[in-house]
């Protein structure tokens, strides 16, 4: 991603609050203030409704989300499995 390609993300609400979204990215996840993020009015207003959002965010920005205006961020870690060496299944992935 160049400065001029803008990223597309996904933007959920963090359970509880009313001014943080959450979006992972290289395996983080980060959670930001809704502020930060909405720069557009009407951009806002499926993550009102839908409790989501996909927003086209420009690499500087990115870089600030990832950065100084980030409030956290952890690892996004797979489902661990039972076995040592064998990743996790989801139920809908058994036979």
């Amino acid at each position: 991603m160049t400065a001029a390609d803008p990223a597309n993300l996904s933007f959920t609400w963090v359970p509880g609050t009313m001014d943080r979204v959450r979006f992972t990215r290289e395996g983080r996840t980060y959670t930001v203030y809704l502020r930060d993020v909405v720069r557009q009015a009407q951009s806002d207003s499926a993550l009102y409704l839908q409790g989501r959002v996909v927003l086209p965010v420009s690499a500087g920005h990115l870089r600030e989300l990832m950065g100084r205006l980030c409030l956290s961020n952890t690892r996004s870690e797979l489902p661990r499995s039972a076995v040592p060496g064998e990743v996790a299944r989801t139920p809908l992935e058994h036979p």
